[in-house]
């Protein structure tokens, strides 16, 4: 005989269904909550992925190249073995010999990193490479550029679909996918990858707007412009001038650049990309030499 009511066995198997689906929901959290997690980039040092952290937001959000290069450093004082932190020292640093000391250890001990740890590397350890040879005035094998750039769009790619919620190598990959196709497809792609926290972040609005001055949108690029001032809202960080000045730059609007410009290398002296805009500014300015004819 059953002894539970026909209205009971109703409510049972209703309860039966909701615990079902909460075990299910629960179980597809935590796997979610798993592959979206944050990547600890090759160190299980708190203060040494923090400050690596930092270095990142300092350069890509503010581009305050001086408090990166502090910070990546300060990182991997923390962790000595942290290999994807010392590959963003390499790729900062203005030395020559530690440059090349760095690229020569990473290169050593890349094969015993994680793949996901090498995917990042690899890419890293080419820049390194490629930076060694300019300043030792040495001239690389004629492959190594496309083999080079074909590989990072890879690597990041890999990474980036892994990843989703890790912003700044995501940026990277944007500007890989800018030098080797086009700012429309750098910019579909930013529009596409990113989550609506990322593209709030002034690093991928300064991406969208150079993207849209590439495209001849100007108005669209100073419109994000404005944004990130806004955001900002710092009259001592950089970054919003160089974004004015690179978007003037595009407009042939020299003077105004360079009033940009200038006010961002005042602000960070060694900020490499600001420095670059600064001299061809100053190129273009100066007045032309009329080989001694009045």
């Amino acid at each position: 005989m059953n002894l539970i009511e026909p209205d009971m066995k109703i409510k049972y198997f209703t309860l039966g269904i909701v615990l079902v689906v909460l075990i299910s929901c629960n179980q597809n959290t935590s796997k979610n909550q798993n592959s979206q997690a944050a990547y600890d980039y090759g160190t299980k040092n708190d203060s040494a992925l923090f400050y690596f952290n930092k270095g990142w937001e300092y350069i890509m959000d503010y581009g305050q190249w001086t408090l990166s290069e502090k910070a990546f450093r300060k990182a991997v004082e923390f962790d000595t073995t942290f290999l994807v932190g010392k590959s963003l020292v390499g790729k900062i640093t203005q030395d020559l010999d530690e440059r090349i000391r760095l690229w020569d250890e990473l290169n050593i001990k890349k094969q015993n990193a994680s793949k996901d740890e090498q995917l990042l590397l690899e890419s890293t350890l080419n820049i390194l490479e490629l930076f060694n040879a300019r300043d030792q005035n040495m001239k690389l094998d004629k492959k190594f550029m496309s083999d080079f750039k074909e590989m990072s769009e890879s690597n990041y790619r890999e990474f980036v679909h892994k990843y989703p919620n890790e912003s700044y190598f995501k940026a990277e990959y944007f500007e890989i996918l800018h030098s080797n196709h086009n700012a429309q497809v750098a910019l579909d792609s930013l529009n596409f990858l990113s989550t609506t926290k990322q593209k709030e972040l002034p690093s991928f609005i300064s991406l969208a707007a150079a993207f849209e001055s590439d495209l001849g949108n100007y108005e669209k690029a100073l419109s994000l412009a404005d944004k990130l001032q806004t955001k900002i809202n710092n009259p001592d960080i950089p970054a919003p001038y160089v974004l004015y000045a690179q978007i003037y730059s595009k407009m042939d609007s020299l003077s105004l650049t360079k009033t940009y410009i200038d006010k961002a290398v005042a602000l960070d002296t060694n900020h490499l990309i600001a420095k670059r805009l600064k001299t061809y500014i100053d190129s273009k300015l100066k007045p032309k030499v009329n080989n001694g004819f009045k």
